[in-house]
C-alpha cells in the first residue's frame, strides 16, 4: 500500500519554480531518505507532505486520501516533523517539550507520563533529563528530544529535515544508528531529508536523488551506487 503518494505537483515562490510536474510515491512502513542541493526541492516536498504549503497544482494523497479534503491540524497529529534547528521550548522543561502535543490532544495526564517515559527510554536517554531544561542539554541530547516530542503522539509518518545537520559527526553517527534502531522497532515510515550522501546511502532504504525540482534517480542505496542514471548522481557518488 502506497502510504503517501504525490501526483503531478507543481509548485513555485513568486516567479521561481521549486517543484515542476513532480510525482512521487512511498510504500508504508518505508524509511526513505533524500538528498540533493539548495534549492533542489527536498524542504518544499516535505512541507507539502504535511500540509504546510499548497501545492500551485497536483495533488498529495495519505492513505489514497487527498489531503486538501481533511482537517489539517488532524493531518499533522499523524505526522511528525524534526528539524535542524529543533525548536525546543526554552522555558519548558524536557518533559514539559515532549508531553506538549500531548497536553494540547488533552491527553490524560497519566497517559502523557508513561508516554514520556516510554520514549526518553526509546532514545536511549536518562529519565533525569526530564526535569532539565533544552539549553542545560548537548546538541544530541537535544535532537533525541527532538525526535522524542515529534514521535510523541505515535504519528504514521516521520519527516526529518537536515535533522543531524548542526552536531558533530561522531554525534551524527550515534544519531543514525539511533533513528535505523527507531525505525526497526517502531511500524513508521520516515522520510530523511539531508545533504550528507553518505547518510543518505546509510539511512534509506531507498533514497531520492533530487536537483531543480525533480527526481534525478529514486531506488535503493546498492542500485544507485551500482548503477547511476545520471551525471549529478555520479557527481554525488565522487564525495563518498
Amino acid at each position: 500500500m502506497s502510504q503517501i503518494r504525490l501526483e503531478n505537483i507543481d509548485k513555485s515562490y513568486g516567479n521561481q519554480s521549486i517543484l515542476k510536474d513532480f510525482s512521487i510515491e512511498i510504500k508504508d512502513g518505508e524509511m526513505i531518505s533524500v538528498i540533493g542541493g539548495s534549492g533542489s526541492g527536498k524542504t518544499t516536498m516535505l512541507k507539502l507532505m504535511n500540509g504546510l504549503l499548497i501545492p500551485d497544482s497536483g495533488h498529495v494523497y495519505i492513505d489514497d486520501v487527498d489531503i486538501q479534503t481533511i482537517d489539517q491540524n488532524e493531518l499533522r497529529r499523524n505526522i511528525g516533523y524534526v528539524i535542524q534547528s529543533i525548536g525546543l521550548f526554552p522555558h519548558m522543561t524536557i518533559y514539559q517539550n515532549i508531553a506538549y502535543v500531548l497536553n494540547l490532544q488533552k491527553t490524560d495526564a497519566s497517559i502523557i507520563e508513561k508516554r514520556v517515559k516510554e520514549l526518553i527510554q526509546l532514545m536511549n536517554l536518562d529519565e533525569e533529563l526530564l526535569t532539565r531544561y533544552p539549553d542545560e542539554l548537548s546538541g544530541g541530547q537535544k535532537q533525541r528530544i527532538g525526535i522524542a516530542r515529534a514521535l510523541a503522539a505515535s504519528p504514521q509518518i516521520l519527516l526529518m529535515d537536515e535533522a543531524f545537520g548542526a552536531v558533530d559527526e561522531i554525534t551524527r553517527h550515534i544519531l543514525q544508528d539511533e533513528i535505523l534502531r527507531i525505525h526497526q522497532k517502531l511500524p513508521i515510515t520516515i522520510i530523511f531529508v539531508t545533504h550528507n550522501i553518505q547518510e543518505a546511502l546509510r539511512l534509506g532504504e531507498r533514497v531520492i536523488v533530487m536537483k531543480d525540482g525533480h527526481i534525478e534517480q529514486f531506488d535503493t542505496s546498492e542500485e544507485i551506487q551500482r548503477n547511476p542514471q545520471t551525471d549529478f548522481v555520479k557527481q554525488l557518488l565522487s564525495y563518498l
